[in-house]
């Protein structure tokens, strides 16, 4: 029923129907992804006592021990091993990178970063 039915009932076979097809397909359109900035997100250890919601905007610069993430002047946590992508990015900045806070975790003692 499958083939010989659609073989029957199609005006010109199925292989020249889909002639140009796989290039149809390569095509760009409407919904194709396109990326226009990295994305880095990272999850930072927040000290005791940190006041932070989700959208607000932190510093993330580089220290000693990994980076050091912090609201204007009053450090607020730390990223303790971050990658050799994030640490160049940080370091090709200046030293200084903007951060926007995504989530704050369950405890209040971690947040996930998305660093610029």
């Amino acid at each position: 029923m499958g083939l010989d039915y659609i073989r029957a009932n199609t005006g010109k076979p199925w292989r020249k129907r889909w002639n140009g097809g796989l290039d149809r397909l390569k095509a760009p359109t409407l919904l194709d992804l396109t990326m226009t900035e990295a994305a880095r997100t990272v999850t930072a250890e927040l000290n005791a006592g940190a006041r932070v919601k989700a959208g607000d905007k932190l510093i993330v610069q580089g220290a000693a021990d990994g980076l050091t993430v912090s609201d204007g002047l009053r450090a607020i946590g730390r990223i303790a091993n971050p990658s050799t992508e994030l640490t160049t990015a940080v370091h090709n900045g200046g030293g200084y990178a903007e951060g926007v806070l995504q989530r704050v975790g369950l405890f209040g003692d971690t947040a996930e970063l998305s660093v610029k």
